[in-house]
């Protein structure tokens, strides 16, 4: 009967709608009351309606995955990091009982470092919305990207809400 949010991110991963589908499936057959949402920063306009609009796009909707998908900007401030910006979650994954983290993991496109793409990144940047991107975009100009995700994903794994990582790999073909 917990509630458990499900990450969903806007990167066109292969077969994301079929793998968000099973995590649901496999939820829902523990007993749990899973719903989607969109994790994103500040894509699709930095709007929830956007943020549905990629989903969509993707055949991420409650009709194809049998559960809600609960798009909204809100945020919840978790509090300051030890360099001093804010953290901030996403407001419906902050209110369920758990959040699960899909995302694939993979090399990012700008720069090099030991956390680049992949479950960390969705916890920070993904979970953080529009106000979690702006702040910590600003932070890794002074303090480095590896640096703020990593204090970043501290905070919110340090509030207890997420039960669970997929990382997803693709090979060279994105398959």
């Amino acid at each position: 009967g917990d509630t458990v949010a499900i990450t969903a991110g806007s990167r066109g991963i292969a077969n994301m709608n079929i793998i968000l589908k099973a995590v649901v499936e496999e939820l829902k057959a523990a007993g749990a009351l899973p719903f989607i949402i969109p994790a994103m920063g500040s894509h699709g306009k930095a709007t929830a309606e956007g943020q549905l609009e990629v989903l969509e796009h993707y055949k991420i909707t409650e009709e194809t995955m049998g559960v809600p998908v609960r798009s909204s900007m809100e945020t919840v401030n978790l509090g300051n990091c030890g360099d001093g910006f804010p953290v901030y979650m996403d407001k419906n994954a902050y209110e369920a009982d758990h959040t699960a983290v899909v995302n694939r993991v993979k090399q990012h496109t700008d720069f090099c470092g030991k956390i680049e793409s992949g479950l960390v990144k969705m916890i920070g940047i993904g979970l953080g919305k529009r106000d979690g991107a702006a702040s910590y975009h600003s932070a890794s100009m002074r303090y480095g990207f590896d640096r703020v995700l990593r204090e970043v994903a501290d905070v919110v794994l340090g509030t207890g809400k997420i039960a669970f990582g997929l990382g997803i790999i693709e090979n060279q073909y994105e398959e």
